[in-house]
């Protein structure tokens, strides 16, 4: 008997250490996943661009630590600023490098290209050159002229951007075909040019804001997403996004989000 209760305490013993052991490693996880969040954080934009005629907004909630959405605005001069959103396959830490990568690439060809199609093709080539992983990521980046009003875009398989008028109406938007950047040699690139006039908002955002579910499995839909933005028309850009996403996550009530979130608003004054 004794034996046998020697025998029960080491493995009793043995037991803890290896309980102690694993939370030991979750802890020292955790921290490392704490650590590449501020890292991914640090990416975005510290603050938005400053412009008398522009008010810019922007959330972004990932849905574990890290994530692969991501958005930027790049001051090109004192009336152009580049707007991008994209959105990287896959969720967690590989698609937070894959971002982190896209992003830099991104920031350094907006800056040295004038066109946003052959910045988005440039910055295609770099990816395929880096991509053992297979990832890819679809994304928008355009430019924001505050002189002409206009926002001339590329869109590499991203969602539509949304524009609503002076008049609180929903503006048809023009599209071609468009593939996302890491797959292909020459992608199909949508470009296309909008016209901002005074009052008018524009708005970008990743797919997993209309995707969002409820505990019944149903889609907060594109429908409430522009019935959500159309009630906080008159409020600021960085207001527009928050409230957005509080209805959203209403909507979703204690449903876990199954995909990171970005919003983007910019108000023409």
């Amino acid at each position: 008997d004794l034996r046998q209760k020697n025998v029960e305490l080491q493995q009793a013993y043995d037991d803890l250490k290896a309980a102690q052991a694993e939370i030991i490693e979750k802890e020292k996880l955790e921290k490392e996943l704490e650590v590449a969040r501020r890292i991914q954080l640090g990416v975005l934009p510290q603050e938005f661009p400053q412009c008398p005629r522009l008010d810019f907004g922007a959330r972004i909630v990932p849905m574990a630590a890290v994530g692969g959405d991501f958005y930027d605005f790049i001051t090109l001069d004192d009336d152009r600023f580049g707007v991008a959103v994209g959105d990287v396959t896959d969720h967690g830490v590989p698609a937070a490098l894959f971002m982190a990568l896209t992003a830099t690439l991104l920031r350094v060809e907006a800056r040295r290209t004038v066109s946003p199609k052959d910045v988005l093709a440039e910055v295609n080539r770099l990816l395929l050159g880096m991509n053992e992983a297979g990832m890819f990521v679809t994304l928008l980046y355009g430019i924001l002229d505050c002189k002409k009003n206009t926002f001339h875009y590329a869109r590499a398989g991203h969602e539509l951007p949304i524009v609503m008028n002076p008049h609180g109406k929903w503006e048809d938007v023009g599209q071609a075909v468009g593939q996302p950047l890491g797959l292909f040699d020459e992608p199909l690139i949508d470009e296309q040019t909008l016209d901002l006039p005074s009052d008018s908002l524009l708005v970008l955002y990743t797919d997993g804001v209309p995707n969002a579910l409820d505990k019944q499995n149903q889609l907060f839909g594109l429908e409430n997403f522009l019935a959500a933005i159309s009630g906080e028309k008159n409020q600021p850009a960085q207001e527009i996004c928050t409230q957005v996403l509080e209805t959203m996550d209403a909507f979703r009530g204690e449903e876990d989000p199954y995909d990171d979130v970005t919003l983007v608003a910019v108000k023409i004054r």
